[in-house]
C-alpha cells in the first residue's frame, strides 16, 4: 500500500509539472462510460464569429487533451454549444437553456463583455459557475460562480503606455464599441493618458454590426489625434479598415489597437503600419499549443483571445477532479486551487484567480504588422515587448486583486465581496 501511494505521488508531481494538475488517478488509460457534459456560449456567426470559432477550436482541443488523460472522474467530457451569434439576448437565452435543460454545472465562453456580463448575471444566480475570457472591470462584479481566465481592461493602460512611448503622442483619441468593455475602454485610457500628461481628444463609440461609420471616423480624424487607440470586433474591422482606406488613410501607423489579432484577416494594405497590444501567449507550454492546434485543425488561431479558452476548460475539468464532484459550488470552490497550480498556456502561463476570480495580473505583447502578419514589436530602447500589468500599491506592493489565491475565499468573504450586488 505505501508503495502504491509513493507511486500515485510521483505521478502525481509528474503531472502537475505539465500543467494537467487532479489527473493522476485516471492518466493510466483514456476516459470512459457517459460523458460529463459542460456548456458552451459563444459567437460562431456574427460580429465575434472569427474570435468565437477560434475559441471553440481551442476549446475542443483541450476537450481532447482531458480525454486522453482520462478525463473527468474518469468519464469523458463533453462540450455542449451554443452559439450566441454575437447577441446579448441569444445568449442569455442559451444560458437558460444550459442551466435549466441540460443542467450542466459549468458553461465557458463569452469573449464579448456585452454578452458575457448578462450571460454572468444568469448563471450566477443559477449558481451554474460561468468561465470567461471577456474584459471589462464590470465582471468582477457579477458573483462568486463567474471566473475569467483573461486579463481586464486594465489593460488600457498598458496600451496608452505604449503609444506614449513609442510615438511621443501629445494628444490621443478613442474608437471603441458602443458597450460594456468599449465604454470601459473609453474611461480607463482616458483616465490614464491624463495621469500620464496627455490631452485626450475624443471618444467615439460605434455601433457593432453597423455597416457605415464613415461619419463617424471622419469626425475621429477631425480631432487631428497624434494616435487613435481602439478596440474593434473582427468582422467589424473588415468594415472600418476599408472605409478608413477610401477615405485616404492608407497608412495606418497612428493606430493602436487592444486586440491586434482582431485586423489579422484582413489584406496588408488595411493594416500596414499598425501596432497594439496581443493578449500574451508565452508560458511555458505556449509553444507546445501552438503545435498542437496547427496539427489538429490545419492552421493557427488567428484571434489572441483562444488560447485564454483552451486554459479554461483544463482549469475547469482540474476542478472537477479536485473537487471529485458534479456539484456547481463544490467546484466553484476547486476553479481557485485548481488554477493555482495549473501551468497555462495564455498570458505568461501563471493562471491563478484572485478573490473575484478574475487574472491576478494582465500581460500583453506588443506587436506590429508586417507585409500582413503581426510581429513582435520593440520600441525603441526596450529588448522586452511583453508588458505585465499588476495590481499594486504606490509602493509596489501587491493589493487584495493582485494576489492569486490557492484557496477558495470562505462563503463570508465572498458574501463580503459580494454584499453591494
Amino acid at each position: 500500500m505505501e508503495r502504491l501511494t509513493l507511486l500515485r505521488r510521483a505521478l502525481s508531481g509528474a503531472i502537475i509539472a505539465l500543467g494537467v494538475v487532479g489527473f493522476a488517478s485516471a492518466a493510466f488509460s483514456a476516459a470512459k462510460g457517459d460523458p460529463i457534459k459542460i456548456g458552451v456560449i459563444i459567437g460562431l456567426t456574427g460580429p465575434n464569429a472569427v474570435a468565437g470559432n477560434d475559441g471553440l477550436a481551442a476549446m475542443q482541443l483541450a476537450v481532447d487533451e482531458v480525454n486522453a488523460a482520462g478525463g473527468v472522474m474518469g468519464r469523458p467530457l463533453e462540450l455542449i454549444v451554443e452559439d450566441n451569434e454575437g447577441r446579448p439576448k441569444a445568449g442569455v437565452e442559451a444560458a437558460n437553456k444550459l442551466a435549466d435543460v441540460d443542467q450542466v454545472p459549468v458553461v465557458i465562453g463569452g469573449y464579448s463583455s456585452a454578452i458575457a456580463l448578462p450571460v454572468g448575471l444568469v448563471l450566477n444566480k443559477k449558481k451554474v459557475v460561468w468561465v470567461t475570457d471577456a474584459t471589462t472591470n464590470k465582471l468582477k462584479t457579477v458573483g462568486p460562480y463567474l471566473f475569467n481566465t483573461a486579463g481586464i481592461a486594465e489593460q488600457a493602460v498598458a496600451l496608452v503606455d505604449f503609444a506614449k512611448a513609442d510615438s511621443g503622442a501629445k494628444t490621443l483619441s478613442g474608437l471603441f464599441q458602443n458597450n460594456p468593455i468599449g465604454q470601459d475602454r473609453a474611461a480607463v485610457s482616458e483616465k490614464r493618458a491624463k495621469e500620464v500628461g496627455v490631452e485626450w481628444n475624443h471618444s467615439m463609440l460605434y455601433q457593432v454590426g453597423a455597416k457605415d461609420f464613415r461619419a463617424e471616423l471622419t469626425k475621429l480624424l477631425a480631432a487631428k489625434p497624434d494616435a487613435i487607440l481602439t478596440d474593434i470586433y473582427d468582422n467589424d474591422a473588415q468594415i472600418i479598415q476599408r472605409q478608413l482606406y477610401e477615405m485616404g488613410v492608407t497608412e495606418m501607423s497612428m493606430f493602436y489597437s487592444y486586440n491586434l489579432s482582431a485586423f489579422a484577416t484582413l489584406p496588408p494594405k488595411f493594416t500596414v503600419g499598425m501596432k497594439g497590444l496581443s493578449y500574451a501567449t508565452s508560458g511555458a507550454r505556449a509553444a507546445s499549443f501552438n503545435e498542437k492546434f496547427r496539427e489538429k485543425f490545419g492552421r493557427i488561431y488567428t484571434d489572441a483571445w483562444a488560447p485564454p479558452f483552451y486554459d479554461a476548460v483544463w482549469i475547469v475539468a482540474t476542478a472537477m477532479n479536485l473537487a471529485n464532484s458534479l456539484d456547481s459550488t463544490e467546484i466553484r470552490n476547486a476553479m481557485w486551487p485548481a488554477a493555482y497550480r495549473y501551468n497555462g498556456v495564455s498570458g505568461l502561463g501563471d493562471k491563478g484567480f484572485n478573490r473575484w476570480g478574475m487574472q491576478h495580473a494582465d500581460q500583453n505583447a506588443q506587436a506590429s504588422f508586417k507585409d500582413g502578419k503581426i510581429q513582435p514589436y520593440f520600441v525603441a530602447g526596450s529588448a522586452n515587448n511583453i508588458l505585465i500589468f499588476r495590481y499594486e500599491d504606490a509602493n509596489g506592493v501587491p493589493t487584495a486583486d493582485g494576489i492569486p489565491l490557492a484557496e477558495a475565499p470562505s462563503e463570508e468573504e465572498l458574501k463580503a465581496l459580494y454584499s453591494g450586488n
